[in-house]
């Protein structure tokens, strides 16, 4: 089992692991996997792959792959907004709202990223003491985004035809592969909140799409 620590833990690594890699990320991922082996044998697994595709690829392609899966590739587009109200003004507020929350429990962006990044909206879950806040957010934002995300990668899979870049093909199913590991943990991360006390109606992190 993994406590509370762990489990935040694993959130910060899985936010490092889904962001631009800038430097080799073998060392982080070895240790998420050896985390979740305790917590959840089936999302270590899943890391696994993701372990080994790294151990034996350079920095350089890696970077290249993560650009493909994320960056050029709507399926995963890595912005929970854009998977929940598309481009629109409903997007916007949902950002609006994120970093309200962020002020409120001290939270501070690194970088120039927009708040509704997968990997930001995993550091802040990894330092939030409100656990009610932390399960709203998993259940209201993550675990749909995370289902579309994966379910989109599937339907666009290319296998059914010609696939010219089967390389970058192959990187993109192992980066799945990190998406399915932490789809698999984040239940857990939501029922640890269960026992918390229940939000005020209106109060979820799909606000924004109220008015």
């Amino acid at each position: 089992m993994v406590d509370v620590h762990g489990e935040r833990r694993v959130l910060d690594l899985m936010a490092g692991i889904l962001e631009y890699p800038q430097s080799d990320p073998l060392e982080y991922v070895s240790e998420c996997r050896e985390l979740l082996s305790r917590a959840s044998p089936e999302a270590a697994a899943h890391l696994g792959e993701f372990h080994d595709f790294v151990a034996a690829t350079p920095l350089g392609h890696l970077q290249e792959v993560y650009t493909g899966t994320f960056d050029l590739n709507a399926a995963c587009d890595p912005y929970l907004g854009f998977h929940l109200f598309g481009e629109s003004y409903k997007r916007s507020a949902f950002m609006v709202e994120l970093k309200e929350r962020y002020r409120a429990h001290g939270f501070t962006i690194n970088g120039s990223e927009l708040p509704d990044h997968l990997a930001v909206v995993l550091r802040f879950l990894a330092s939030c003491d409100d656990t009610t806040e932390v399960g709203d957010i998993v259940h209201e934002g993550l675990l749909p985004v995370l289902q579309q995300m994966l379910r989109k990668s599937e339907k666009d899979d290319p296998e059914a035809g010609e696939d010219k870049q089967p390389e970058l093909t192959a990187g993109r199913k192992v980066y799945t592969q990190v998406l399915e590991a932490l789809q698999l943990m984040l239940p857990r991360i939501e029922h640890a909140a269960s026992d918390s006390e229940p939000r005020a109606d209106g109060e979820d992190v799909g606000a924004a799409t109220e008015g």
